[in-house]
């Protein structure tokens, strides 16, 4: 949206054209084969305009002026124009945003605003996100510890009556115990199936389409920092359980006058952080979690400077959290679940919990899961020099879930061990579009590594699902130019089966980085040779390497 398209956006070349910039980017991998190039940009749109991040199109009747000239009329410091598709102050806090708790309090502001027509006309509004706060807050009064999944939020979203929450959760507790009764993934299903495609129906989607609907909510969610998961589930994030409290207290607030709904959603809806004791309380409960205490007169007293010393603690909290989860990388548990994340990202067939969990969390992000994974499989192996946040290029939630790709200018991993460092690359993109894509950020990566750490060897890792002739090629000659100094680097493009391959010998035998960088360096040695003998060459080797 930096490029001209803020109150720029209408209309099919303009669409098309963001749609473009977007695969540019790197946000989206574009069928250059579709029909219509437009559609996804409106897929966009409509998600940024239904949050706030943009101004929407308003149909303005001739009797009334449209909302927007209204807005911009009471609140000229918002800075808007009469065009739809804007970037509101909302959306430009969420584009600046440089921190995950950032991101978080943006989107929160953004759903806790949000408000749609009740099908009930006596009730006229209604709140969504704040109603499943309330459907999870009558189900956790109800002793119920799971959390809820993608199929219960269809359930919840089939209500528009705030009064009917603990029903909802009733419901979702009648659903589990005749699910439960159910033995068998397959029986399972058509009991889903049976019990959920009249709700389908009533919202006019199909059954099987239940999935695409449900699953960007499930997320929307999960980028406001009040939830964790619980495998497939979502539960109440106990680390911002004061939030919650307080948006139970005082919500759903319903706004009847357009011009100020509008304001708020625009300019960002009032959170229980920006209220002092609400900040407090969450300070202090954890402090108490990092072992130490803070009395009211120790603390800030404006919401500033109270909002950046919370902040700084959860930075000190998630510092610790990211270690711990480093070490536990390398249990037989984990090593399992992260070899059967690549067999999902790499379109194997599969079966078992894990598998169908992976699946179910990688299905609509692959290219963030494939980054994801392969950061924690290094984990695995360990003996980082540097520290797991420094070697991820890529933003985590509260639970160390991916958020987004690596931004590009920076690689996707760098792994810096004592005797040498690594930079792992991975893409998802095929044939001669991987060329294009990743050649040259690739091997910029690498030299500009490598320039910053001559004491060290560097090595890159170029992990696809399979390796484009061209690419390889640009590996192979390993050159890059900065300016006139020439940089010769070292780079082995290997496919996601053989690395699944390193990980299965790694599960078996605990080997450690040293024996990653000895394989690194034998697959390099025959890149002397044509292209397609050098690729041969590293799937014998990765095959017969020996790590004992």
């Amino acid at each position: 949206m930096d490029k001209g398209f803020s109150g720029n956006l209408d209309g099919k070349a303009r669409e098309t054209e963001y749609s473009l910039a977007l695969d540019a980017a790197g946000i989206i991998n574009k069928s250059t084969t579709s029909d219509d190039q437009s559609s996804v940009a409106r897929k966009w749109r409509s998600a940024f305009d239904k949050n706030g991040f943009i101004t929407p199109k308003f149909r303005a009747k001739k009797a009334t002026v449209p909302v927007l000239q209204q807005v911009i009329a009471k609140h000229p410091e918002m800075d808007l124009s009469s065009k739809p598709y804007q970037i509101t102050p909302q959306g430009r806090r969420l584009a600046q945003a440089t921190t995950t708790y950032e991101m978080q309090d943006t989107m929160l502001r953004a759903l806790l605003g949000i408000q749609i027509d009740a099908d009930d006309v006596t009730t006229a509004k209604f709140k969504p996100f704040v109603f499943a706060l309330q459907v999870m807050a009558a189900l956790r009064a109800k002793k119920q510890d799971k959390g809820v999944n993608e199929k219960e939020l269809v359930l919840i979203g089939n209500v528009t009556d705030h009064s009917q929450a603990s029903a909802v959760a009733n419901e979702i507790i009648s659903y589990r115990i005749e699910r439960d009764k159910v033995s068998g993934k397959q029986n399972k299903s058509k009991f889903d199936a049976s019990y959920l495609s009249p709700l389908a129906e009533e919202c006019g989607v199909k059954y099987e389409s239940l999935a695409t609907y449900t699953n960007p909510n499930f997320n929307y969610m999960l980028t406001t920092g009040l939830f964790s998961r619980q495998g497939k589930r979502l539960v109440f994030n106990e680390e911002r359980i004061d939030v919650i409290n307080a948006i139970l207290q005082t919500e759903p607030q319903i706004i009847s006058d357009d011009v100020e709904y509008y304001y708020q959603l625009w300019n960002g809806y009032p959170l229980p952080t920006d209220d002092a004791d609400v900040l407090i309380r969450s300070i202090k409960r954890l402090a108490a979690k990092l072992e130490r205490s803070y009395t009211d007169a120790e603390l800030p007293t404006e919401v500033p400077d109270l909002k950046l010393f919370l902040i700084q603690l959860q930075m000190e909290d998630d510092a610790v959290h990211e270690h711990s989860y480093a070490r536990e990388q390398s249990t037989d548990d984990n090593i399992e679940e992260i070899i059967q994340y690549f067999h999902v990202i790499n379109g194997d067939r599969g079966n078992g919990e894990v598998f169908e969990n992976a699946k179910a969390n990688a299905k609509f992000d692959m290219p963030t899961y494939l980054e994801w994974t392969s950061w924690r499989a290094f984990l695995a192996i360990d003996g980082l020099v540097n520290t797991p946040d420094k070697a991820r290029g890529f933003n985590v939630d509260q639970d160390l879930y991916p958020i987004g790709n690596a931004p590009g200018g920076r690689p996707d991993i760098v792994l810096e061990y004592e005797g040498f460092i690594l930079v792992v690359e991975v893409t998802l993109t095929t044939t001669s579009r991987q060329e294009a894509a990743e050649a040259e950020p690739v091997r910029r990566h690498v030299a500009g590594i490598q320039a910053k750490h001559p004491e060290k060897p560097v090595y890159g890792l170029f992990l696809a699902k399979t390796i484009d002739n061209n690419t390889a090629e640009m590996f192979r000659v390993g050159l890059w130019y900065d300016k006139n100094d020439p940089y010769f680097v070292n780079i082995v493009p290997m496919t996601l089966t053989q690395f699944i391959h390193v990980m299965q010998e790694f599960q078996e035998i605990r080997f450690d980085n040293t024996k990653v960088e000895r394989l690194v360096e034998k697959c390099l040695i025959p890149r002397n040779a044509t292209v397609g003998l050098w690729k041969h060459e590293i799937a014998h080797t990765v095959d017969v390497y020996q790590y004992n």
